[in-house]
């Protein structure tokens, strides 16, 4: 009776040469995830040692692959492509022209308040827990709007209402803030111009919503340079001049440093290559006529509407 190869033998019939060409990932990635996540570890060898991969193997492959092209870490979509395996969520066959792509899960108010629980109660294992679960099924754009965006104006409020203190605030602020820096200097390859400079109001300490728009931009390809809180006039134009940005995108959030917007132009008209000027902010939206106070272009109420009119006219 002749020896029978294991089911697992037969069904592994793809070296790891071909599996690269199929999914488009070098081999020394493969080398690198198996070594450092344990994935695809079991997979068959030949009898001279070769790695050989089955056509599930390769769905894997291409599922992680996607998940990581959304923007999420190659652990996180190590974890999240396991969890679709053992849901039973794969797609049939690899054949397919375009990868595959996770059953995206809508960034719920379910997502926020267990975000924002594990924050007030300073238990930051568990709110990075929480933004791990997210982030496997959620893009950082949509994490960013859906999630970061609520929890942040929560905290505004309920330190207004004095149900957390500062220190609290703070703490869980920071965290977010941390998340965000992150996002904002990851992404795609820039495109090929200018940067767009973003800066807060003189005296403005409020960057919450900067942030979250420089995150958008760059994972839209925008290169973004972030000045971040309280950027005075004087130092701004001197370093506008020196890296001559594509546009300059300011932030006041309280009333008082919405109004030093106005005086922009004062600094930023001696510039040379006076860039595209935009501005936004709380503010605005709760005061309209501060809109026609302040030079340059409003850029609306919203985080997504100043996103689309200034990608808008960019492009343009």
């Amino acid at each position: 009776m002749d020896d029978q190869p294991p089911a697992a033998m037969t069904d592994a019939i793809f070296n790891i040469g071909a599996v690269t060409r199929m999914t488009g990932i070098p081999i020394t990635t493969l080398h690198a995830w198996e070594r450092r996540y344990g994935f695809l570890r079991s997979s068959a060898r030949t009898l001279g040692g070769h790695r050989l991969y089955t056509e599930k193997d390769v769905i894997l492959l291409r599922c992680v692959k996607a998940q990581i092209e959304r923007g999420i870490t190659a652990r996180q979509a190590v974890i999240a492509v396991h969890k679709m395996d053992q849901e039973g969520r794969l797609p049939a066959s690899h054949s397919m022209e375009t990868p595959p792509s996770l059953a995206t899960l809508p960034a719920s108010p379910a997502g926020q308040s267990q975000l924002a629980e594990a924050l007030y109660l300073h238990d930051l294992a568990r709110a990075d827990q929480v933004m791990a679960e997210m982030l496997a099924f959620n893009s950082p754009e949509e994490i960013t709007l859906k999630i970061i965006g609520p929890v942040l104006a929560g905290l505004g409020d309920a330190w207004v209402q004095g149900r957390i203190t500062v220190t609290d605030e703070h703490l869980a602020s920071n965290y977010l803030r941390q998340r965000l820096l992150m996002w904002l200097v990851t992404g795609p390859p820039a495109r090929q111009t200018h940067p767009i400079v973003l800066a807060c109001a003189p005296g403005e300490w409020h960057e919450g919503s900067l942030l979250m728009l420089g995150v958008l931009l760059r994972r839209r390809g925008w290169p973004v340079v972030y000045l971040g809180q309280n950027v005075p006039f004087a130092d701004l134009a001197v370093f506008v001049g020196q890296i001559l940005p594509v546009a300059l995108v300011l932030v006041g959030m309280l009333e008082e440093s919405a109004r030093r917007l106005a005086g922009w132009p004062q600094w930023i008209t001696q510039v040379a290559a006076r860039p595209l000027v935009a501005f936004a902010g709380r503010a605005f939206v709760l005061q309209p006529e501060l809109q026609n106070q302040v030079p340059g272009l409003y850029l609306g109420d919203t985080i997504q509407a100043g996103l689309a009119r200034l990608e808008e006219i960019l492009l343009r």
